[in-house]
């Protein structure tokens, strides 16, 4: 019959103690050159020193190291409560303060930092796909263009996305992020929670910081400073305005301040 690790675990404290038969020490040293995991064990209870006692006699001896294999057994079980702890307490406070990773935002901050791993990838096609383009959809058919105009939106977006992260790309692109937070900055129109993540990031060989607007529908907005007018990473983050101008049939004037419509007249 083949010895499993959980009959191994039973026996490394009596291997340990030396007080198993050699049958079963052979059987326990056989299965730890093959098992990683019980070897794993195995080298962790030897890093807890058990300090040598001379006993008077035989049923004293087996008395003491009976008494402090609980120990060490017990010693450890803390340990792995202590450390399950920690991230509990960690998520619960968040949860309780609304900042910070919690359990209600592990599903954005996940998102997000797919999102940002695709734009420091330069992959533009799949870092769309984390895009809650439902809902920009919904929000123009309400307030600005009739469902024919919009037919092929879902194409057109990833055009235009991809357009703008191209030209975010002849400078340079996103170099690298760092995670530096995440906090419940509103809801949207239905009552969906949106949550802003914090991101350091290199870009044009500075640090600047850049943040992600995310829902559970998928990211909703992006973006960090500088100048609409000549920087390419604003340009990137307002895609989504320029696309509208395609449909709308103008573009925006910055010396003017206003839209300027495109004319069919020769």
């Amino acid at each position: 019959m083949k010895v499993t690790c959980e009959i191994i675990e039973d026996l490394l404290p009596l291997y340990v103690d030396n007080v198993c038969s050699e049958q079963s020490r052979q059987a326990v040293e056989e299965h730890l050159r093959e098992c990683e995991k019980c070897r794993s064990v195995f080298e962790s209870t030897q890093a807890v020193p058990v300090p040598h006692i001379e006993p008077d006699s035989p049923v004293e001896d087996k008395a003491i190291k009976k008494g402090f294999r609980k120990i060490r057994i017990r010693w450890w079980a803390a340990i792995l409560i202590i450390l399950a702890m920690i991230p509990i307490a960690f998520l619960g406070w968040n949860e309780y303060s609304g900042r910070g990773a919690a359990y209600s935002n592990q599903h954005e901050l996940t998102v997000g930092n797919g999102f940002m791993d695709c734009l420091v990838e330069h992959r533009y096609s799949l870092a769309y796909n984390y895009l809650d383009i439902a809902d920009l959809k919904r929000e123009w058919l309400e307030e600005w263009f009739s469902e024919e105009t919009l037919a092929n939106m879902e194409d057109d977006a990833m055009a235009k996305f991809c357009e703008m992260g191209a030209v975010l790309d002849d400078a340079g692109g996103i170099e690298s992020y760092n995670y530096v937070g995440i906090s419940l900055c509103g809801e949207d129109n239905d009552g969906t929670k949106i949550y802003r993540i914090i991101y350091k990031i290199r870009f044009a060989g500075k640090e600047t910081l850049f943040h992600v607007d995310v829902s559970e529908e998928g990211v909703e907005h992006f973006g960090g400073g500088g100048s609409f007018v000549d920087d390419p990473l604003a340009q990137f983050s307002i895609w989504a305005e320029y696309l509208w101008q395609d449909y709308e049939g103008c573009y925006f004037d910055p010396e003017l301040g206003e839209y300027v419509y495109y004319t069919t007249e020769p």
